[in-house]
Formats: C-alpha cells, structure tokens, sequence
C-alpha cells in the first residue's frame, strides 16, 4: 500500500485518501460508521491542521489531524493523542490503531455505561405525577393505621 495523502484543501469524506482509510481500517477488522471532517483550520505549537473524524461501530472514535502538507502528523484515539509507532507504514498504522481500540474498549464500554444522558425537554416523565399519587397514598394509610390504633385502643380499654 502506498501510504496515504490527504488533499488538505479538498478534505472530504469521499476523498480518495479518506476512502482508502476506511477500507484499510476494514481490513484490520474495524467497521467505520461515520466519517466527518472538520472545515475549520486549527494550529496547535506553529502547525495547522485540519481534523478527520472516523466513528466506528462501538462508538469509539479517531481523529486523524492532517497538516498542510496533506500528512497525518496526529492521531486521537477517544480525545486522547497515542503515538503510534509505524508512521511511515499506515497500513501498519492503522492496524496498530485498531489493535489499541480493542485493547482499550471495556474501558471505553463502562465509560460510556457510567456516563448520565441527559433527556431532551420534550419527554415527559410519569415521575412527578407518580410522587403526588405516592405520597397520597402514603397519607391515606397513615390515617387507615391512626384509625386501627384507635379502634385497638379502644378494645384494649373494653
């Protein structure tokens, strides 16, 4: 494989280099379920960049950071850079990338479980409509049980 060479004014993802990518992480046996990439160019320490981002079915997600010259000079695995070893080889790239998401998913899997969603404001829940019914009922048997003790007091005193 030729490695890759991303046209960083032409980023898309239906880019050849973007395709090829997919494909690559494919055959290293992970499925891409989204490809984005970000229009704006950032810089971090003198170098700009622009960003690919590729989801995959588990939810993980890479981020490949292209600089001007149209080569990968970053990757974020799950917001977190990795070095990667073989950056000269991006087929051996990608398989050492895909290696590093399955060794870390367990992890990535009971982050996403401990993580609390957030309901958009249009559901409704039964919840405060439950708690007025619940404390009615609390009432209506805390008067039931002062009523029995009463009636017990007063067999008690017969």
């Amino acid at each position: 494989m030729a490695n890759l060479l991303f046209s960083f004014d032409d980023l898309s993802a239906k880019d050849k280099a973007a395709r090829e990518a997919v494909k690559h992480f494919k055959k290293a046996g992970a499925t891409v379920a989204q490809v984005d990439v970000n229009s704006t160019i950032r810089k971090t320490s003198g170098v700009g960049y622009r960003e690919l981002h590729l989801v995959f079915n588990d939810s993980q997600t890479i981020a490949l950071r292209i600089k001007e010259t149209g080569d990968i000079f970053q990757v974020m695995l799950n917001k977190k850079v990795i070095p990667i070893r073989n950056q000269d080889d991006h087929a051996k790239a990608i398989k050492e990338m895909v290696a590093l998401m399955d060794r870390g998913r367990a992890a990535f899997q009971k982050k996403l479980a401990r993580q609390k969603v957030k309901l958009p404001s249009s559901v409704k829940t039964a919840a405060p409509k439950m708690e007025v019914a619940l404390q009615k009922r609390r009432d209506e048997l805390t008067s039931q049980v002062a009523a029995a003790k009463a009636q017990l007091a007063e067999l008690n005193a017969a």
